[in-house]
């Protein structure tokens, strides 16, 4: 499941994914970043990830990697919250192959996160 959380905001937004997420998830909330994109021309994000299935995650790995590719100089920023030691090694490699600042904390950090993000 993909939930755009609350303390969204302007040009910063986040979401929370946790368990499965579908397809239909991902389609949903990439059309969301692109009408943020069209409104505000880029964007912050966070990603808080809780008990997320991992074989959900890599199901949709190709529309993903896309997603970012088509708007790499659309996204600012991008905060990845998770206690699982994988998805900081994955959000840390996808850095390496974007101009997007990339950083992971902890879900006790969460407050930093959306700090860092202003």
């Amino acid at each position: 499941m993909i939930r755009r959380l609350e303390q969204s905001h302007d040009h910063i937004v986040g979401y929370s994914l946790s368990g499965d997420v579908t397809e239909d998830d991902y389609t949903q909330a990439a059309s969301e970043l692109r009408d943020d994109i069209a409104r505000h021309g880029k964007v912050r994000l966070l990603f808080r990830l809780k008990d997320l299935s991992l074989s959900s995650f890599f199901a949709a790995l190709d529309d993903r990697f896309r997603f970012v590719v088509e708007h790499q100089d659309d996204i600012e920023r991008v905060a990845v919250i998770s206690d699982d030691t994988a998805s900081g090694m994955i959000a840390k490699a996808a850095g390496g192959l974007s101009n997007m600042e990339i950083d992971t904390f902890s879900h006790d950090d969460e407050p930093k996160a959306w700090a860092w993000l202003e």
